[in-house]
């Protein structure tokens, strides 16, 4: 008997490399999905479930482990779709072998879904056919493959959200307006076609925004209308402290419209976030009827505001807010010139007993000297004169600051000027490349070429990423651009609208005009405009005795 060492080559087995099923009929099923509820998208749908049953039911080595369809839903997300999330517990249970579907797109719609299911398949022995790319997940060139095509599918999908987001934004920007007329208590839609009145639904509004100036809570508000079977625009005709709330949030009853108040993150998640400035928001004036003036509408912003602002009062933190820090506008923009801390209301007694209003730096209250040596506190009266001073002069010279913020416009998006693209160039040059990959991808699997041309596939997949990363930096600097053009017409407009005699201070005006004030020294501010402008004002302070706290 020999010892010498031998070696031996097993060949492959023909068949695909199933564990477990080499005597036995495969169990196959398969995924359908349909993304709308259209009559032709779900005619296709039963079609293809008809489809895959037949065959399935008609190849010998096959036996049919299931029908799996989820119909009307966005594929975006593999969370939101249960037949496909019930198709993968039954993976897990050992209950399938292989998963026919016709293409990527029916099977997820971006890289992370595609990538992530098909690999996790993988590992328990589940191969996925995608019919329409010839693809067998178990065969050794299907990675690559799967990963040009998933990321050419992810980018549609991101070409059709940015789509969809710019039109929005285009009808937008042309004052168009869309109602949501079953959650806009007291409007219906009119025979033409625009928002009309409810009446008796007005009246309730009114009574709304009344009492809550007259100081009743929202609660208060809320049992007051169920004692009087008063009914809601909800299901269940019910009255929340959030339907008050949005009530008397809502710019609409004051006849304004303020679009993109919220924006979706990205067309994967579909995360919705508040717009705190990501995105410009479009407010269209006096779009129609109003049931609450202006006036009242502003009131009661102010009181919410206030009302929004009180806080548990800390017994063992000394950087605590007063309790109503948002009672007054200068509370959120005012701010040591040394320290950069906001400064704080205060009210001083003296001798005489008269009451005398001052702001002073928070870290000084709270610390003393030991981070703000030279905070200035301020009398109440004389910052009020300085700050409408400078609006009184900026209101002024608006003719003259108009041109000064459009050249700022201007000087911003200079050097954006220079590397300016041509949109329809990338746009054309992007759906070249794709049509090429596909084609490259197809040829390759029809002549098993992949290996040989995965670099070059590569190579026209990262090109693709990046002309596409190009556009979509070129449509942020869009939307920078229009925000701010926004922001000077805003103002300009308030400016415009103000009138002119009244030089009382306005909180309200502050709030929309003013992004910050700054103390230099004893007789200067710095007053920022939320335009961009930036003023230094002198102060006349009245008591000279309390020009540094102490």
């Amino acid at each position: 008997m020999s010892n010498q060492r031998e070696i031996i080559v097993i060949p492959a087995s023909e068949s695909l490399s199933f564990s477990g099923h080499r005597n036995r009929q495969m169990r196959v099923a398969s995924y359908s999905r349909v993304s709308t509820d259209f009559e032709e998208q779900l005619t296709s749908f039963h079609a293809q479930k008809s489809y895959y049953t037949d065959l399935i039911m008609r190849t010998p080595q096959w036996t049919l482990a299931g029908t799996y369809a989820d119909e009307g839903i966005s594929g975006a997300s593999a969370e939101k779709r249960p037949d496909f999330m019930k198709m993968i517990r039954h993976c897990k249970k050992g209950k399938i072998d292989l998963i026919i579907t016709k293409s990527i797109s029916r099977f997820a719609r971006n890289t992370l879904d595609s990538i992530g299911y098909v690999r996790k398949l993988k590992a328990m022995g589940v191969g996925v056919l995608f019919e329409k790319e010839n693809i067998n997940t178990l065969e050794e060139n299907s990675e690559v493959v799967l990963t040009i095509l998933a990321s050419l599918a992810q980018e549609e999908l991101n070409s059709l959200s940015l789509n969809v987001k710019m039109g929005k934004r285009m009808a937008m920007q042309e004052g168009k307006v869309y109602f949501q007329y079953n959650k806009c208590y007291a409007y219906q839609k009119g025979e033409d076609g625009q928002p009309e009145i409810i009446p008796e639904e007005a009246e309730i509004i009114k009574r709304i925004y009344t009492a809550y100036l007259s100081g009743k809570s929202v609660p208060a508000i809320v049992r007051e209308l169920t004692a009087e079977r008063i009914k809601s625009h909800s299901k269940n005709g019910e009255w929340k402290n959030s339907t008050i709330q949005s009530i008397l949030k809502n710019e609409r009853y004051c006849g304004d419209v303020l679009l993109q108040k919220t924006y979706t993150t990205d067309p994967i998640s579909k995360k919705v976030k508040q717009n705190n400035g990501e995105l410009p928001k479009i407010l269209i004036k006096n779009n129609h009827p109003v049931i609450v003036s202006r006036e009242m509408y502003d009131q009661v912003q102010q009181e919410r505001s206030r009302r929004s602002s009180k806080r548990k009062v800390s017994k063992t933190s000394v950087t605590e807010q007063s309790k109503y820090s948002g009672l007054y506008a200068l509370n959120e923009i005012l701010i040591c010139g040394e320290c950069l801390t906001p400064y704080r209301r205060a009210v001083w007694t003296k001798r005489s007993g008269e009451k005398q209003a001052v702001w002073r730096c928070i870290s000084r209250l709270d610390y003393g000297t030991k981070y703000c040596q030279d905070s200035v506190t301020v009398d109440e009266e004389s910052l009020h004169e300085a700050i409408m001073q400078a609006v009184s002069d900026t209101r002024a010279n608006r003719r003259e600051m108009l041109p000064y913020l459009r050249a700022q416009l201007t000087q911003v998006f200079r050097e954006d000027a220079k590397g300016e693209i041509d949109v329809d160039e990338i746009e054309h040059r992007i759906a070249r490349l794709k049509a090429k990959t596909m084609e490259l991808v197809t040829q390759s699997i029809g002549n098993n070429t992949v290996g040989e041309n995965e670099g070059l596939l590569k190579a026209m997949s990262d090109e693709i990423k990046a002309l596409s990363d190009m556009f979509a930096e070129y449509k942020r600097t869009c939307n920078t651009k229009s925000t701010i053009e926004n922001r000077v017409a805003e103002i300009t407009d308030i400016f415009e609208n103000e009138p002119e005699q009244n030089d009382a201070y306005n909180d309200v005006l502050v709030r929309q005009l003013i992004d910050t004030i700054k103390t230099i020294d004893e007789e200067k501010l710095e007053i920022s405009f939320k335009c961009g402008l930036q003023y230094e004002q002198s102060i006349n302070l009245k008591v000279r005795k309390i020009n540094r706290a102490s």
